[in-house]
């Protein structure tokens, strides 16, 4: 079974309602949307990531990627960047691992959503200081 199937039957065990998607799985924990994102050139690479949390904009551009790079220097196995381009680019949070060929999701992945929820909350903290 492929880590994408893992995950799908893992969150459907949990109680969570994934859509299946072509890039992966989309979920919602307490409102908060994340994206599993499947990579069917490595499969024991785990990518777990929360999007678009912060809109990105010409006059707060500096802000944010001060506040960015100082999270990504706080934090274990989070990271934050931006997507998108132009007058379209926000932030995303990302969890990355690489897993190994039987993983059990239970032991990492409640601890993933709650990793990208405290990546969130930091990068929060830091824009509102600036």
């Amino acid at each position: 079974m492929n880590l994408n199937d893992l995950m799908l039957e893992f969150l459907r065990s949990e109680g969570y309602r994934p859509d299946v998607t072509d890039f992966g799985l989309a979920f919602k924990v307490e409102g908060l949307s994340f994206l599993f994102l499947k990579d069917d050139n490595d499969d024991q690479y785990f990518r777990l990531m929360m999007p678009g949390i912060y809109d990105i904009n010409d006059d707060n551009e500096y802000e944010v990627l001060k506040a960015l790079n100082e999270t990504n220097a706080s934090m274990k196995v989070v990271k934050l960047y931006t997507m998108g381009e132009d007058d379209d680019r926000d932030v995303w949070v990302a969890f990355e691992i690489l897993a190994d060929s039987t993983p059990e999701l239970k032991d990492f992945v409640p601890r993933a959503i709650s990793l990208l929820r405290a990546g969130r909350r930091d990068f929060y903290q830091r824009i509102q200081k600036d």
